[in-house]
């Protein structure tokens, strides 16, 4: 069923990354010109491909929500979703470690901005956190419908 409760987890998660990327896309790229300053390297093409991996994540979240009816599936598109939101963390923490500390928070234009920044560090470990749980529960319908063929 589409009810499910890790459907809502994979829908969650999906709505934070895609917001992750919607929305942040223009202090990413604040960011990355500090980042290019600092290490006088031309990132570019590594962190333009890198800055669409929310929105790819976001895409396997919820094409993972259709395949309802194969729970396989389902749970190896949400290990992929996983494996790579875990990436996303790692890279958020390497990012955010670098533009921070030199001068991303000086050229935030109001405190509310500052808050959703540091909110964007922990959207990528929710996401995760969302996700893990999402295979859980699979995991559990999944076992749960084997034990009612092993009845009948």
């Amino acid at each position: 069923m589409i009810q499910r409760i890790q459907s809502f987890y994979l829908f969650l998660s999906s709505v934070f990354y895609f917001s992750y990327w919607y929305f942040g896309m223009e202090w990413f790229k604040k960011g990355l010109s500090i980042i290019n300053d600092i290490y006088s390297n031309n990132l570019d093409f590594v962190f333009d491909i890198i800055s669409y991996i929310p929105l790819i994540i976001s895409a396997i979240c919820f094409f993972t929500i259709l395949l309802f009816k194969n729970r396989q599936m389902q749970i190896r598109m949400s290990y992929s979703a996983l494996y790579i939101s875990l990436f996303m963390c790692v890279f958020s923490g390497f990012y955010f470690y670098i533009t921070l500390n030199n001068g991303l928070i000086e050229i935030m234009p109001s405190t509310t901005l500052e808050i959703l920044l540091y909110s964007a560090i922990l959207n990528p470990f929710v996401c995760s956190f969302l996700i893990y749980l999402a295979i859980k529960s699979i995991k559990n319908d999944d076992e749960l419908v084997n034990s009612l063929d092993r009845i009948r």
